[in-house]
């Protein structure tokens, strides 16, 4: 169960009086935020209810709005963002006496407040504050959701076929944030029509292993100024070139074993199953493992690895030995 399900649970009529939001994913905890305060029709304008933001507001005024009564309806609502206090970050925007008065309104608290913690860090769980808060909260951490959960929540939030979500989170570098964004962007582009995977390719920009897998391509036909040319351009975008060569190797790394199973007869169905990659991916990977030999990506898988040793332990310039092994890979026959 994600973060997610947990508070899939929550209705403004179940909402406990203390939720606690926390963890160290800034991408989730803002879509945690945004769906619970969504679920209790938060409204800023609504005087029964009050938000701060604990790096701006007066925290005595915040305090003063916890220990009072609610002056308009029954209830009193507030919502308290980044409390560095309780967290593991080394900043605090309370004195010792404030913490104090918080304390105290946990041991003490108005049935008619309810209030909503929402923590950019780790909770301190050594703090005896902390420790009781985390008694008396419904506590929603945000945590990174896996390979299988971000599918899954993805397809349940955007109504799209786990195919083209599970590419558009592969295009997306499982970045919570940049995967709602690229939906948000394909949807637009497919204008209401039904999403294909040619959409994805073309909406959503070029990602790191898309231009990784350009690199591998134009080495695997021997374009060597062209395959220079893209490392120079990605290096010039901020890219290391010890991560280039890392994703260049894995690239090669499920060549060779695209290339061990085709020969074992694997279909396209049981290399998605053992590979566990995106089967519009794959499509474009079987040709090139097909036409090439076992010699020659072992070969090429060895160059890479040597390289990366070469470089971890200072033999050589990074830069350098990135730049012979593309010419040695575009040279192997």
């Amino acid at each position: 169960m994600t973060v997610f399900d947990e508070l899939s649970r929550v209705t403004a009529e179940t909402l406990s009086q203390f939720t606690v939001i926390s963890g160290e994913n800034d991408d989730i905890i803002s879509e945690l935020k945004t769906q619970i305060l969504e679920k209790i029709g938060f409204d800023s304008s609504d005087l029964s209810q009050a938000y701060f933001d604990m790096t701006e507001s007066d925290p005595d005024l915040a305090l003063e709005e916890l220990e009072s009564l609610p002056f308009f309806g029954d209830g009193m609502l507030v919502v308290f963002e980044n409390l560095w206090d309780l967290t593991t970050v080394k900043k605090s925007v309370l004195n010792d006496k404030q913490l104090t008065r918080l304390e105290h309104f946990l041991d003490h608290p108005l049935e008619s407040t309810q209030v909503i913690f929402i923590f950019h860090g780790k909770l301190d769980g050594k703090r005896r504050i902390v420790k009781k808060l985390k008694k008396i909260a419904f506590d929603l951490e945000a945590t990174d959701l896996k390979s299988n959960e971000l599918t899954q929540y993805f397809v349940s939030d955007s109504g799209l076929q786990p195919n083209i979500v599970n590419l558009i989170i592969e295009k997306s570098n499982a970045n919570f944030a940049i995967i709602r964004q690229n939906i948000e962007m394909v949807k637009t582009y497919a204008d209401g029509r039904a999403i294909t995977p040619d959409d994805v390719q073309a909406a959503v920009p070029k990602s790191l292993s898309d231009n990784i897998f350009d690199l591998t391509e134009l080495i695997l036909k021997s374009k060597l100024v062209d395959a220079r040319a893209l490392v120079a351009d990605l290096v010039l975008q901020g890219e290391d070139e010890i991560k280039l060569l890392s994703i260049l190797t894995t690239n090669f790394r499920l060549y060779f074993q695209i290339k061990l199973l085709l020969d074992k007869h694997y279909t396209d169905r049981q290399l998605v199953e053992f590979l566990k990659i995106n089967p519009y991916r794959l499509k474009f990977l079987v040709g090139p493992a097909r036409a090439r030999s076992k010699a020659f990506l072992a070969q090429a898988l060895r160059q890479l690895i040597d390289t990366d040793f070469k470089i971890k332990s200072g033999q050589a310039d990074k830069k350098f030995l990135l730049d012979m092994a593309l010419i040695r890979l575009s040279g192997i026959k």
